[in-house]
């Protein structure tokens, strides 16, 4: 085992606030505090993990010459791979988005630029950041009791990695021990599974999944068995975050969200115990899981959930680009007509996702000059032309503009299950492309009604803000299901039960900037763009894994009324808040200092 010694912390904060720090206020430990543990005590740590605690520099630290690491190949190697997410993900502390971690270590070229191009990369320096101090490659579950037991002695802030496929950095922080789950592979089918201790419980086809499944092996699982697991669209999304969350995916719409479909966790809480929560023990806990983020109420090292037939699959593939400049108002009327149909193809049983990308992102028709709408919407199991009659009344509001002031196809393809389509139209998810801004809202069917209200709503959001030729994207997932939240035994927002559009705004930055000079973009994120898009849906809410983390009322947004109820579930699991992350339940007792250490508001005390 070999720890951190030669690189230099250069850490830049990402708080809401950061209050001054007294002589008596709680802190989290950090490697420089004097509570840190000494070596023989991760010697002893390490022993009882089985040398799986790790050395986790940067991985582009082989790329500056002042590394001990330093290694031209290896170098070349790393920028290859770097906008891969499978190879951030296979790396114990590396995540998709690297500004979270303050960007503190990125691929350069001989010269010092980075590789996407800043010229000052080389000359800042590798440092670490806001990634881990410490990493555990749990592959047991005995190792993370071990893991979290150690954390929990030594003060220090625990997080969780398993892909680091986290939008707003909750895989990462400054001064962290890491639980990296990545490897804690295994897949389990069941005939017909009873819930422990579930006597009355009724049966059902499932898998359990440890914590490093991947949704492509959830997919590739399920389908050797003939069936389908509710999962994620990106394939290196791991199961555990996506459904802590909600987890929508390319079959909610019929079958809920991941958290609907979870029978059975096994858990490891702050307190390092293994525990098994479902329906009939540890209920409450049981209740937050689904749902209420993850990284927050302990490490979840499997799940197990509902599975079903694989239905057979028809596809819509649609494509509008604006053709004529002169006519982009129009084009955002005819957006806004065609998304108030969207609730009438989503009670049909269409869904899926839909993506309004500016000018220049996509190839287009020749001729294109303005913005491209595309979707591929599914129906499962229903007759051959279904989409064609549910997209009728679409095509009589776009077929007198088309070839005039938009152009726009539409094709349809069958596929006999779901697994063979999904499987031959996903690529891989390109990330680390720079820092984003994003934020979200769930659209119930009233808030697309009014055409003239969403029209004007979406030509004030896809603006690019001044001195920026680049409007941010626009994306309208359809993938709700009705019953979700109603019953209130998932954790949710209840929102999600009325939502025709998960809808997401996302405006990027340079990976480069200072969390000073991002603010104005992330200002403008939750204080104009989203505040505008709320306008839509006032008493609404959120997805808590695509939503602002910067939004002043993230409390309800992303829970609305079960938030009081999750902050009690917190306080029994994790009284500590040994487990933290940005605007998840309870993270408001806390603070990230300007050094990047944690510390407990006086108010909370």
């Amino acid at each position: 085992m070999k720890l951190f010694t030669h690189f230099p912390l250069l850490s830049i904060p990402l708080s809401h606030a950061s209050p001054p720090q007294n002589s008596t206020q709680e802190c989290k430990c950090t490697p420089t505090s004097p509570c840190w543990p000494p070596p023989s005590s991760l010697s002893t740590l390490n022993t009882t993990l089985s040398g799986s605690l790790l050395n986790t520099p940067p991985p582009a630290s082989v790329c500056y010459p002042t590394s001990a690491s330093y290694n031209l190949s290896a170098c070349a190697r790393v920028r290859a791979s770097w906008f891969s997410s499978s190879f951030h993900a296979a790396d114990p502390t590396s995540i998709g988005w690297p500004w979270w971690a303050h960007n503190s270590c990125p691929p350069i070229w001989p010269n010092g630029t980075s590789i996407l191009g800043d010229p000052e990369a080389g000359a800042k320096g590798c440092g670490v950041g806001a990634y881990p101090a410490l990493a555990v490659n749990a592959t047991t579950e005995g190792e993370v009791v071990a893991a979290v037991r150690g954390a929990r002695e030594w003060g220090v802030r625990v997080n969780v990695k398993s892909t680091g496929h986290s939008f707003q950095g909750r895989s990462t922080g400054f001064g962290t021990f890491s639980v990296w789950t990545h490897y804690m592979r295994g897949v389990e089918f069941h005939d017909k599974f009873q819930a422990e201790v579930c006597a009355d419980e009724e049966s059902h086809m499932a898998f359990t999944f440890a914590a490093g499944e991947r949704v492509r092996d959830v997919y590739e699982a399920a389908d050797k068995h003939g069936a389908i697991v509710v999962a994620g669209s990106a394939q290196d999304v791991g199961i555990v975050g996506w459904f802590t969350g909600g987890g929508h995916g390319p079959l909610s719409s019929t079958y809920g969200l991941g958290v609907d479909n979870v029978l059975q966790v096994r858990i490891v809480t702050a307190a390092g115990e293994l525990l098994t929560a479902n329906r009939c023990q540890n209920s409450e806990l049981f209740w937050a899981i689904r749902g209420g983020g993850g990284g927050t109420f302990g490490v979840v090292t499997s799940v197990t959930m509902k599975a079903y037939p694989s239905p057979r699959v028809s596809r819509q593939s649609f494509s509008m680009s604006l053709i004529d400049p002169s006519k982009q108002d129009r084009y955002w009327d005819l957006v806004a007509a065609v998304m108030s149909e969207f609730p009438k193809l989503k009670e049909g049983g269409m869904q899926g996702y839909s993506v309004l990308f500016p000018p220049g992102i996509l190839p287009g028709p020749e001729g294109q000059s303005g913005w491209t709408w595309t979707w591929g919407f599914d129906v499962h199991d229903k007759p051959n032309g279904t989409i064609e009659a549910l997209f009728e009344p679409i095509a009589r509001i776009l077929d007198p503009e088309n070839s005039t002031s938009i152009v726009y196809t539409s094709s349809i393809q069958h596929a006999p299950n779901f697994f063979s389509l999904w499987n031959s139209t996903i690529t891989d998810e390109p990330v680390a492309l720079g820092g984003a801004a994003i934020g979200s809202r769930l659209l119930p069917a009233s808030a697309l009604s009014d055409t003239d209200h969403v029209a004007s709503v979406l030509r004030n959001i896809s603006t690019a803000a001044e001195g920026s030729s680049s409007p941010p994207v626009l994306q309208a997932y359809m993938i709700a299901n009705n019953h979700t939240g109603k019953n209130g035994e998932v954790s949710v927002t209840p929102a999600w039960a009325d939502a025709v559009l998960h809808f997401i705004i996302s405006e990027g930055f340079n990976d480069s900037d200072t969390f000073e000079q991002a603010k104005p973009t992330l200002d403008r994120m939750t204080y104009q763009r989203v505040a505008k898009l709320k306008e839509l849906a006032p008493e609404s809410g959120a997805y808590f894994n695509e939503g602002d983390p910067f939004d002043p009322n993230w409390q309800y947004d992303f829970w609305g009324q079960n938030y009081a109820r999750l902050k009690a579930v917190k306080k029994q699991y994790d009284p500590d808040n040994l487990l933290w992350c940005l605007s998840c339940v309870g993270s408001e007792e806390w603070y990230e200092m300007d050094s990047g250490q944690l510390c407990k508001a006086s108010w909370a005390d």
